[in-house]
């Protein structure tokens, strides 16, 4: 029996408020269907939207025992939140909240509640989370993603998080404190160290497994911590021509191993718009007291770099600037591994590949090469759980991309 002959059966369960889409020439079932990426999207035969979490545990049921797939989707950055029209959506935007307990230092945090929704949130309390990375051309979170601020919060959390906090914060994993789930047999558990130890273990970590997370509790730090007086991390950018490759990569190897300063950020190998001439891009972090970021990057800047720049930046704000990234739509898929070191030779090698690529494939000219480091080493947590990279200071990573423009005019 297909999707479309059980909804309303499904109807007549939940509260009338709870809304299902079925028509996909609909204007409001296309906006919900959008993801980061068109890599294997597919058109389900049904996006539902539930308000209330009683109705999410009533959905689950009623899939299992119609034996219905479906697929949750929060912020939609996920490559695998489709489904084909043998099942449906269960889209969280209807159910979104946070509520911020300044005193506890904790943020509760349901549905499909995106990062910057919960920086913005946070700051206005004097408080700030583990903040998600804001590389162009994905986050790192250990599962495909877009820009930092259209991440979900709970994916985010869920799937491990690194973030420019590291040092100071630990994984977004680490900032579980409780969380509510609702199983595959749609029954709703409160995760607790108390009431279920071994779960909260998973789900801090690998928490995409286990079950429908409904709501998260999470860590909040002062602003205090981030070691400047008004809440800012230093950002900044410098750019050198791929040519210079090698003698920019060594001073980087110094530089990520100089424990002394706190940076942080992404070595990228791109062709930035609107040249697109082939570059190593540097987005540079350092989290502390922003007047010795100078002193820390002082090797990278007597390199004479094409663009150099810097300011201090308030940490709910640090992924602003980058819309057109976090858009959804295009073909793009992204890709992660940790690694123990920066090695030079293998870094130069990468370069050669994404040459190589751009040559034989011009439409992949939005492709980057990413190299990711942190100077200092993630802050280990008092407890053990399901996330395991608390080692690992360097990332290769690499976001592919292109779209039916550019393989028009460079394919056709």
């Amino acid at each position: 029996m297909s999707v479309q002959s059980r909804i309303s059966e499904l109807k007549s369960i939940v509260d009338p408020d709870c809304e299902i889409l079925t028509d996909p020439a609909d204007v409001n079932f296309q906006e919900y269907s959008k993801r980061w990426t068109n890599v294997g999207r597919e058109i389900p035969a049904a996006i539902v939207l539930p308000r209330r979490e009683e109705d999410i545990r009533k959905i689950v049921q009623w899939a299992v025992k119609s034996s219905i797939p479906f697929v949750a989707k929060s912020g939609g950055c996920s490559e695998w939140s489709t489904i084909g029209d043998n099942g449906f959506v269960l889209d969280l935007t209807h159910y979104s909240a946070i509520e911020v307990d300044a005193k506890a230092h904790t943020a509760t945090v349901r549905g499909s509640v995106v990062q910057k929704e919960v920086a913005v949130r946070l700051a206005e309390e004097g408080l700030f989370t583990g903040e998600e990375h804001d590389p162009a051309f994905g986050v790192i979170n250990f599962h495909p993603l877009g820009n930092g601020n259209v991440v979900g919060v709970t994916g985010y959390v869920l799937g491990g998080g690194s973030a420019i906090t590291n040092s100071i914060t630990g994984f977004g994993s680490d900032q579980i404190i409780s969380a509510r789930l609702v199983t595959a047999k749609g029954e709703l558990l409160d995760i607790t160290q108390d009431l279920q130890p071994d779960l909260l273990w998973a789900l801090r970590g690998a928490g995409q497994f286990f079950g429908l997370v409904t709501q998260l509790v999470i860590k909040a730090y002062p602003l205090s911590l981030l070691g400047s007086e008004n809440g800012t991390v230093w950002a900044g950018g410098i750019v050198f021509p791929l040519d210079r490759a090698k003698e920019v990569a060594l001073v980087m190897k110094s530089l990520m191993d100089d424990s002394r300063f706190a940076t942080s950020g992404l070595i990228m190998t791109m062709a930035p718009p609107p040249a697109r001439k082939p570059s190593l891009v540097i987005s540079a972090r350092y989290t502390g007291d922003p007047a010795n970021a100078e002193e820390a990057y002082k090797p990278l800047y007597n390199l004479k770099p094409l663009v150099a720049n810097g300011a201090q930046v308030p940490i709910q704000n640090i992924s602003d600037g980058r819309e057109a990234i976090g858009a959804k739509g295009d073909f793009k898929r992204f890709g992660i591994v940790g690694l123990r070191r920066f090695d030079i030779d293998s870094f130069l090698k990468t370069i050669e590949v994404w040459k190589q690529l751009v040559a034989e494939c011009p439409d992949a000219i939005n492709t980057a090469f990413n190299f990711q480091w942190d100077s200092r080493q993630v802050k280990t947590p008092a407890f053990d759980s399901a996330m395991c990279l608390h080692d690992t200071r360097f990332y290769q990573y690499v976001c592919c991309s292109t779209n039916v423009v550019l393989r028009l005019r460079f394919c056709t």
